[in-house]
């Protein structure tokens, strides 16, 4: 008896709970994010996602309305789940595929007479991914958006809070908690000017942690960005803010982490009298003594010797090159005669020797 197309979508329909183990245990092999959805849910959802598609092309028809609700709702769940929506996209694609595979090769096998058939089989597939794609990505997008601002209400609070000098307070663990911090683990935060990242900037940054255990919000001036677990190389590449950052230490605890900020903010303003990035590791003892400034003013005004540059070049040589005067003098190239009365020059002009301790502190803080 000869066999119709339609009878081979069906029983390809028939054989949908293996032909779905399969393609959910490839789905965890293919797409690493996929393997938040338990597989069993996954295996459930394929079958009757692709026997809706089948039912649809043997009655001649596009995906009806409580399919495409269905969709949406896979789209929310997917997304609740933090799934990126290419990887839902992409597993969609994949079980198209490979429907169509297992269509052609049955047609193939059992009724190649029946090849031409395959033309508006095919077109009905992609009607089929076409349309319950548009339905998933509508319902990942409405539940993104409700999670997209419950996460950000959550980062300011949390933010807040560890910035108001109650860091290990219940609120704050509880908050770290929600949010997947460790309270106890290790904490690294990283600042930016708030004017280098606007709105849709910022937003874009707070999507691509959705799946990292970090956060980042704007608190007065600046953009903080705290993570956990994350190496500082990846911390400065998610974080993506140009020369114009500052980079805390790596602490534990959440009152750690609220010194990280802390840490991160003034590098920061180091970093813009820079003009580099600067991690307050490398820097701490500028970067603590920079918000005083003004009240230590008095004591750091080299008066008439701030308008020659070559004697602060010649202090700042001599520090950085062992406190040797023939070193420091190689250095800038000059006799070391030269760069002796350069240093005592100096001393003449602001009572500071920078041969000592104290004096040397003094220099180098007011150049």
């Amino acid at each position: 008896m000869r066999i119709t197309m339609n009878e081979i979508i069906a029983g390809v329909a028939d054989d949908m709970d293996a032909i779905a183990a399969g393609l959910a245990r490839r789905l965890r092999e293919e797409l690493a994010e996929y393997s938040v959805v338990p597989i069993e849910e996954s295996r459930d959802f394929i079958v009757r996602e692709f026997r809706s598609v089948f039912a649809g092309i043997i009655e001649g028809r596009p995906p009806n309305p409580d399919e495409a609700a269905h969709s949406r709702s896979v789209g929310r769940h997917r997304a609740e789940q933090g799934l990126p929506v290419q990887t839902v996209l992409s597993a969609y694609h994949m079980g198209t595929l490979l429907a169509w595979d297992e269509i052609r090769s049955r047609t193939l096998a059992r009724a190649p007479e029946l090849m031409p058939e395959l033309l508006p089989v095919v077109n009905a597939l992609m009607e089929a991914l076409r349309s319950f794609s548009l339905s998933v990505v509508e319902g990942y997008e409405t539940a993104a958006a409700t999670r997209r601002t419950s996460r950000v209400a959550l980062m300011q609070t949390l933010l807040t809070g560890l910035l108001s000098g109650r860091p290990d307070g219940e609120n704050q663990v509880v908050a770290a908690r929600l949010f997947g911090f460790d309270p106890d683990g290790e904490f690294q935060a990283a600042c930016g000017p708030a004017d280098q990242w606007p709105p849709d900037r910022l937003g874009a940054l707070q999507d691509r942690l959705m799946t990292r255990t970090a956060l980042v919000a704007p608190a007065g001036t600046s953009v903080f960005l705290l993570g956990q677990n994350i190496p500082e190389s990846e911390l400065a590449r998610l974080f993506d803010a140009g020369p114009m950052a500052g980079f805390g230490m790596v602490r534990r605890g959440l009152t750690g982490a609220a010194e990280s900020l802390i840490d991160a903010e003034r590098a920061l303003a180091l970093a813009e009298r820079r003009g580099e990035m600067v991690r307050f590791e490398d820097a701490w003892l500028r970067a603590t003594v920079l918000p005083h400034l003004p009240r230590l003013w008095p004591l750091l005004d080299a008066g008439p010797a701030a308008s020659q540059p070559h004697l602060a070049e010649a202090v700042n040589a001599y520090a950085e090159n062992g406190f040797s005067i023939s070193e420091a003098a190689r250095f800038l190239h000059i006799h070391p005669n030269t760069l002796k009365y350069r240093l005592d020059r100096w001393h003449e002009l602001t009572g500071w020797d920078p041969r000592t301790l104290g004096g040397l502190l003094r220099s180098l803080f007011s150049i």
